[in-house]
């Protein structure tokens, strides 16, 4: 499961009530350059998407 919104909509319509992203949310990338504000970034976009998906 990625973070890209249609990747997204399409496991929450096919009913699932929640998703696991794992390296595609936290990358070694993210983590070699200790980029947390990066990655809090990220996961709040990635709520503000899903928010949206299932309202």
């Amino acid at each position: 499961v990625s973070t890209d919104e249609e990747n997204l909509k399409g496991w929450f319509d096919a009913g699932v009530t929640c998703v696991g992203m794992g390296s595609k949310l936290i990358s070694k990338e993210i983590l070699a350059n200790k980029d947390f504000k990066g990655l809090e970034n990220l996961v709040r976009e990635t709520l503000a998407k899903i928010i949206k998906i299932r309202n």
